[in-house]
């Protein structure tokens, strides 16, 4: 995996789109895999998520990208990975957020749908340390053509990244 770097973190910035498949850790191509499981479930509703955790002196990032069909749950897919601590709580936060959006991007680029939500994992709440960012938050995704939900909307994809991050 090659991560590029910007003014806001580390993004990310694949060469490669390997993602993992949550329970077999079976390593695939997302965009192959995509295309053909739309290919078998065409009525699939596609959504992503991101969360991060500070470790010691590690950041560790999980993007998930879920395959939801209604009514039988959904088919995680997820790519988990770690930085050199990222000390600026926004930075951290504002960094899931576009590795979600530029996830959806690059799906976006190789005509796949849309993702219907991208999840983020702040709270609208200003009680919470998370609100620090949240209107930036929700207007990069909604700038970038997507719907968002957050905290108090039930954001499940961020909650399978959140799990992911623990283990």
């Amino acid at each position: 995996m090659i991560n590029g770097a910007c003014a806001m973190g580390i993004l990310l910035t694949f060469i490669s789109m390997f993602f993992k498949r949550m329970h077999s850790s079976l390593e695939v191509d997302l965009v192959d895999y995509i295309k053909a499981y739309l290919i078998e479930f065409p009525e699939v509703e596609i959504m992503i998520g991101c969360d991060s955790q500070n470790y010691a002196d590690k950041t560790i990032y999980a993007t998930v990208v879920a395959l939801y069909k209604k009514g039988k749950g959904a088919h995680l897919l997820y790519k988990k990975w770690k930085t050199p601590r990222e000390h600026t709580r926004s930075t951290r936060l504002l960094t899931e957020v576009w590795n979600a959006i530029e996830t959806a991007e690059l799906m976006r680029q190789h005509q796949l749908p849309k993702p219907i939500w991208i999840d983020i994992d702040l709270n609208p709440d200003q009680r919470y340390k998370s609100n620090e960012v949240f209107r930036q938050a929700v207007g990069m995704v909604e700038g970038m053509g997507y719907k968002v939900r957050y905290k108090t909307m039930d954001p499940m994809i961020t909650y399978a990244a959140d799990y992911l991050i623990k283990v």
